[in-house]
């Protein structure tokens, strides 16, 4: 289960930019910095033929105040051009970012360097013989105290899926020291990018998920000591950090009846789906709700809707006051289908009707499937964010706790088929055999398919000495990266879950 609380501090953001050129750029600027030696204005002229020659001009670096990772580069051109920018420092390879088409004023923002380090900035032509046109220069910043290095244990680079890893800090045992902050690292564990939120009250961030086709972060905004305030739960922001839209401002905490918990996802066709706490008595249940982004709703399921399927309740624990009964942690939909899909840690997995809100089926112990699988263990016992690998639904995935029966974590995957209502396991990982088992006690974790056919593991909630880690997985069961979390005196940081992604940069060879 999520827990948090926040304290605000005051950052310290150091950043410097220089230059240096490598050809000749008339009207050079440089924010924020010394730039090297320019040229006298009364040397530079419209009226000299050679300036009038300069390939590009108004050179201008600017750095990012929401992220020092990061710079804006601008210039311009006599006449339109196509050109690409590649930047990179002395111990990183970095990256290469192109336009679309020629043009005669040229915008590139440029991100994902690591903390401290001075970029070469080189511009050229986009051509089948690029020229160089410019060079100049940027000195990253400083990473924010509030995010917790994390540290690489095992990298073997020809096996695992590039990209940057997007989390967002939680934290057990110690909330007061957590940050609403989300950022990413690259498969070498640097911090290449950041973003932090701060509202009224205390707020944590929550399930990030890069948008490819919008080149944008989506993310919810989990509210906590703020029944009577209102605020956003939810926003969208470009790569630079600017929140291009977010949710109205709603009052209501975490796991109240007024905001989301566990989920706050985003689908193709541009709408909101989140899981919202509903109360009889003092029993826990769940509303499944999908809204627009002006939040009209479109949508929305609950159990006490169906009293003769689920027909009995049960607490996790019965001396608890608030009675813990369906603990939904996870919800798809998929409207051209017709069905959407819920989650209960307790429960099972549900598939549901979008227009009767019917039960189709449920998978899980005591379900409407078959297991053909001979396993000591075959069903999940206490699942976090189940998903499929394709649009078929034929292979389903579960970060499978084991809370109640195994008292073991692992990651499981089935073969369904729905003309037979027959299961059959397909891969199973728990590290026993390894040494490298773990058991998310108290919940969280999270599993991923990966393009090059990997998946990727977020331990979840562990106990020290164990250590909360992100890892990528081969088929065969090979551990091929793992990244741990920080932990030091009794104070480990803990991820409810992580995904990793393909940035829009290129990469350039290390």
């Amino acid at each position: 289960m999520r827990r948090f609380s926040i304290f605000f501090c005051v950052l310290a953001l150091i950043c410097s930019v220089s230059c240096e050129n490598k050809v000749s750029v008339p009207s050079q600027e440089i924010s924020d910095s010394g730039a090297d030696s320019m040229p006298d204005e009364d040397e530079i002229s419209d009226n000299d033929p050679d300036t009038a020659q300069e390939p590009l001009f108004d050179l201008k670096v600017e750095k990012n105040d929401k992220n020092v990772l990061s710079c804006r580069l601008t210039f311009s051109t006599a006449g339109e051009r196509k050109t690409f920018v590649k930047y990179y420092s002395e111990k990183h390879a970095g990256y290469k970012i192109g336009e679309e088409e020629a043009k005669n004023e040229h915008y590139f923002f440029l991100w994902g360097m690591r903390e401290n380090r001075d970029y070469k900035i080189e511009i050229y032509s986009d051509e089948e013989n690029p020229e160089l046109l410019a060079t100049t220069g940027f000195h990253s910043g400083k990473v924010p105290d509030s995010i917790f290095p994390m540290s690489i244990v095992t990298n073997e680079k020809e096996s695992v899926q590039p990209g940057f890893l997007i989390v967002a800090q939680q934290s057990e045992p110690d909330e007061e020291r957590m940050e609403p902050i989300v950022f990413m690292v690259d498969t070498d564990g640097f911090v290449v990018w950041y973003f932090e939120h701060r509202i009224p009250g205390f707020s944590l961030l929550g399930d990030p998920f890069y948008r490819k086709k919008q080149n944008t972060i989506f993310l919810g905004v989990q509210k906590g000591l703020m029944d009577d305030i209102q605020a956003e739960e939810g926003i969208e922001i470009d790569l630079e950090g600017n929140i291009v839209w977010q949710s109205p401002d709603l009052p209501g905490s975490f796991y109240s009846e007024q905001t989301w918990h566990h989920i706050y996802r985003i689908l193709e066709d541009d709408t909101i789906l989140f899981v919202r706490a509903q109360y009889q008595g003092t029993t826990v249940s769940d509303r499944v709700v999908n809204v627009d982004k002006d939040y009209s709703e479109l949508w929305n399921w609950g159990y006490f809707d169906l009293p003769d399927y689920f027909s009995t309740v049960e607490c996790q624990n019965p001396d608890d006051y608030w009675c813990d009964w369906t603990h939904t942690n996870s919800a798809m939909m998929f409207k051209d289908k017709g069905v959407a899909y819920v989650n209960s840690l307790w429960l099972g997995f549900f598939k549901i009707d979008i227009s009767t809100h019917e039960v189709i089926w449920k998978f899980g112990k005591d379900g409407d499937f078959t297991m053909l699988s001979d396993h000591q263990f075959p069903w999940p016992a206490g699942t976090h964010d189940p998903k499929f690998m394709d649009a078929s639904g034929k292979r389903l995935l579960f970060f499978d706790n084991g809370m109640t029966e195994r008292f073991y974590s692992r990651i499981i995957e089935y073969e369904i088929n729905e003309d037979t209502m027959t299961a059959e396991i397909t891969f199973e990982y728990d590290g026993l055999d390894s040494g490298h088992g773990w058991f998310a006690a108290t919940g969280w974790g999270d599993v991923e398919y990966l393009e090059n056919g990997n998946f990727l593991v977020t331990k979840g909630y562990v106990v020290a000495p164990q250590n909360s880690s992100v890892f990528e997985l081969t088929r065969d069961g090979r551990v091929v990266w793992e990244i741990y979390t920080y932990q030091k005196d009794g104070f480990m940081i803990e991820l409810y879950n992580a995904r990793k992604f393909m940035p829009p940069l290129e990469f350039l060879n290390e």
